[in-house]
């Protein structure tokens, strides 16, 4: 009798809360909160600004088609080298709308970390 295993799983690395000032070659999958300030259609992305720095953001079209300038987010994806501006972009993976953060309280959470 041969018992099957259970194929092993390949998990993603767990998106690590930062802000965007904060971000190094050594992240891998982070999550950022920022306010859109720019949008860009011919590749689908959002720049963010955190309050301090500024990040451009690969997103799905259908989060892009749905945005607005203006709009609070947190995105969670892949950091990556910039091809031009900025030291870093976000290849975005999940957009969440975070119009309703109580940005005093995450910010405390940011300085807890």
């Amino acid at each position: 009798m041969v018992i099957a295993m259970p194929e092993e799983r390949k998990r993603r690395n767990p998106a690590i809360d930062k802000k965007i000032s904060d971000l190094s070659t050594d992240d891998i999958r982070v999550a950022l909160v920022g306010t859109i300030v720019e949008k860009d259609a011919e590749i689908s992305a959002i720049v963010i600004d955190d309050g301090e720095n500024k990040l451009r953001a690969m997103v799905p079209l259908d989060f892009f088609e749905n945005s607005t300038l203006g709009q609070k987010v947190r995105v969670i994806g892949i950091v990556a080298p910039a091809l031009e501006g900025s030291e870093f972009e976000l290849k975005g993976e999940i957009v969440q709308d975070f119009s309703k953060l109580d940005e005093a309280l995450y910010a405390k959470y940011l300085n807890l970390k």
